[in-house]
């Protein structure tokens, strides 16, 4: 993650500088939805979700919500009625932002007709939706081109800005990134790039060059303020190319001021963009329940493999999760209950709160529990890490206590040097450094230490007034329970 450019961005939008802005989306009486919000807290956010969530519902409802300057794009182009479907008793619900002033407004389909509010707002929309990703002779009318081109009626150059992004992103230099208007059908352009061996067309380019290059072209044009909105924005790119391609769009995002809102299935995406920018959607029984600021291993874990784990615990961090299955590991029965249970880092505490309330409901495909740092308020569905402070200070400062335990034997260095460290690392105000403190101390890495940390902690510090309860409360979250011994 560029954390300056996040930064920035979060700066500048927070400060009011993006004068146009779809703040939410409310979706009632289409594919499942029944009143739910969709919030945008950030100028680019990733909509992610299992397949068939409702992402793309998503992406097509932000899509309709202004009347365009230029390509018009209403619910009738994306919600059709068929032969098998009756699209009605819908209602699409806009919160915008126009400079200092909030509209909303809503767009319906009671019956056969869909019906408008009397003012449109106008705002520059670009969408892109998954069938960019085609390979171009597979693409309606290229066929013909392909076999009978035999010139060019005219070209048009990639700007040299652009075709240095699209170099940047696909790591791979191109002297030249042009489009040509065929001879045989002016309304098909063919891409063309330049490498060290020569130009080739988008037949015979890879299938990201492809795809990012009509991307690259297509963006250079949007003006500032715009809305653009992608389908499965990681299509056949790798991952490093995922990373730089996102990177880019939040860096055009901030230039000129244009909202982006995606859809992906790629944890890269994903970890370059911060907690706000997330938004997962989870199927539950009463309909889709939406999930800010998911951790992107926990938004991209799908709840329904194939092997199932009888009960998920939910916590906030990899920090918070080894702590929770040491502290289970020490219980007699700990062995048992790890085997038929997942520990899930899944974000912030409001996160688990969430997950932990939707799994107390019963809404989710799993029985759940939360597990919640010391150092917050316990909520519904919920129960704590031992202590009143943060995972980090419990067991440092634990273990502190008792003069560092053994730790210089599991580290394999003397206790004069490691304490010295040890010490010194407690003073830094940020706790969530300390394990990556000592680790650059004693050259081991930040969850090597950690880990070893913890298990000192739990088998000198950790007394059954801690542990069993928290062990108690797991155990009844499993179908049919475990009649824990005393």
């Amino acid at each position: 993650m560029d954390v300056t450019e996040i930064n920035r961005i979060r700066d500048q939008y927070q400060g009011g500088l993006w004068p146009q802005f779809l703040e939410r989306v409310e979706i009632s009486g289409l594919r499942g939805w029944g009143g739910e919000s969709v919030v945008f807290k950030f100028p680019v956010v990733a909509v992610v979700g299992e397949n068939g969530a409702g992402k793309s519902t998503v992406l097509k409802v932000a899509a309709t919500a202004y009347d365009p300057k230029h390509t018009a794009y209403f619910p009738s182009d994306f919600f059709l009625d068929t032969h098998w479907d009756k699209l009605q008793g819908i209602e699409l619900g806009y919160q915008i932002r126009l400079g200092d002033e909030n509209q909303t407004f809503k767009i319906r389909k009671p019956t056969e007709r869909w019906s408008f509010p009397d003012k449109r707002y106008k705002r520059s929309v670009y969408w892109f939706d998954v069938a960019r990703t085609l390979p171009l002779d597979a693409t309606a009318g290229y066929a013909k081109v392909a076999r009978l081109a035999a010139g060019e009626i005219s070209t048009e150059d990639v700007s040299v800005e652009y075709r240095t992004k699209l170099s940047y992103i696909l790591g791979r230099e191109y002297s030249n990134a042009r489009f040509v208007k065929p001879d045989v059908n002016a309304n098909r352009p063919v891409g063309l790039l330049q490498r060290e061996f020569g130009e080739i067309s988008q037949f015979h380019q890879g299938a990201g060059e492809d795809t990012t290059l009509d991307l690259i072209r297509a963006i250079q044009h949007v003006p500032s303020h715009a809305l653009v909105v992608i389908d499965e924005v990681e299509a056949s790119l790798h991952p490093r190319a995922q990373r730089r391609l996102i990177r880019f769009l939040l860096e055009f995002s901030r230039l000129r001021r244009v909202q982006i809102i995606l859809s992906t299935h790629s944890p890269y995406i994903l970890e370059e963009l911060p907690p706000e920018a997330r938004i997962l959607i989870v199927p539950t029984t009463t309909g889709p329940t939406i999930v800010y600021g998911a951790s992107p291993e926990f938004a991209l874990t799908k709840l329904d493999d194939h092997v199932h784990p009888e009960a998920y615990v939910y916590v906030e961090d990899r920090t918070a999760e080894v702590f929770t299955r040491e502290i289970i590991a020490r219980h007699p029965q700990g062995g048992e209950i790890l085997s038929r249970i997942r520990i899930s880092s899944v974000g912030p505490a409001n996160v688990v709160k969430m997950l932990a309330q939707l799994a107390a409901q019963n809404k989710l495909a799993h029985p759940g529990l939360g597990v919640l740092d010391g150092d917050q308020q316990l909520a519904p569905g919920c129960t704590a890490l031992p202590g009143t402070a943060a995972p980090e200070v419990v067991v440092f400062q634990g273990l502190r206590a008792i003069n560092w335990g053994n730790l210089h034997e599991r580290f394999g260095i003397g206790a004069g040097d490691l304490h010295t460290y040890l010490e010194d690392t407690v003073l830094t105000p940020d706790h969530h450094r300390w394990p990556s403190l000592v680790g650059d101390r004693i050259i081991k890495s930040a969850s090597s230490v950690w880990e070893t940390m913890v298990t000192e902690w739990c088998k000198l510090c950790l007394t059954p007034a801690q542990r069993d309860p928290l062990v108690a409360e797991i155990a009844a979250r499993l179908p049919g329970g475990i009649q824990l011994h005393p």
